[in-house]
């Protein structure tokens, strides 16, 4: 009996044991906080959420009321979400099209020691010439905070706005030619941000996906180059 019960007893450390190293290994990754794009939901990054928790890391898949505050405010609520990490973790953050431009104000206003690693999906870096196109009608349906502040006639705002420090890589959609999918856009574009409105000087890393804008964050490469990312600090290229 009592050779049973030290034996019982064994188990439970090793398990125990197994358990904290499986841990440690995981938080070695850090933490990647997810922001979706404006009038999205955060289950819209379900699909990079899973691709990322299954390399190990934890995912902080953030929902937020996207039309209703500025990219201020939003900032200042994000910060919050930030400070809930353990100071020993690194953390990394995915932006889709809006949730880029949060993320971007929040790291070059804010101080965020850990930051490691941030991807920019469809970003309008510069603005986004189709809200500019759709402002007069879709202020009514999305307000006059975050959707004014995504024009690209607010060229000195996002000037102004700073590049974060940390490794940027950025991923952006559009056709691979000088039209795009969007007649309105100028050059090439993904339906909703032009190329040139998701570049952006100083990164690390740059990679164009033909998919339109909300098709990025659903699709398998694009989830497949997020990782890589994460992993190395560069997307996948292919062999030419």
């Amino acid at each position: 009996m009592i050779r049973r019960v030290k034996i019982i007893f064994l188990e439970i450390i090793f398990i125990v044991f197994v358990s904290a190293y499986a841990i440690s290994a995981n938080n070695k990754k850090g933490t990647v906080i997810l922001l979706h794009g404006i009038m999205n939901k955060s289950f819209m990054m379900n699909r990079i959420e899973k691709g990322l928790v299954k390399e190990g890391y934890k995912v902080v898949n953030w929902g937020y009321p996207s039309y209703q505050n500025t990219i201020e405010e939003h900032a200042k609520s994000l910060n919050n979400v930030v400070r809930k990490i353990k100071n020993n973790e690194s953390i990394n953050f995915v932006g889709f099209s809006l949730g880029c431009i949060i993320i971007r104000y929040y790291l070059t206003h804010y101080k965020v020691p850990k930051a490691k690693r941030f991807v920019m999906i469809a970003p309008p870096n510069h603005g986004s010439e189709q809200a500019d196109y759709q402002y007069n009608w879709g202020r009514f349906i999305l307000g006059e905070k975050s959707f004014k502040q995504l024009r690209a006639k607010n060229r000195e705002y996002y000037c102004n706005m700073g590049i974060p420090s940390c490794e940027i890589g950025i991923i952006a959609g559009g056709k691979g030619n000088s039209k795009g999918y969007s007649k309105i856009l100028p050059g090439d574009d993904d339906g909703a941000v032009s190329l040139e409105s998701a570049k952006l000087d100083g990164i690390k890393d740059f990679i164009q996906l033909k998919h339109e804008h909300t098709e990025l964050i659903l699709r398998k490469d694009t989830v497949d180059n997020v990782v890589s990312f994460m992993e190395t600090g560069f997307f996948i290229k292919k062999e030419k």
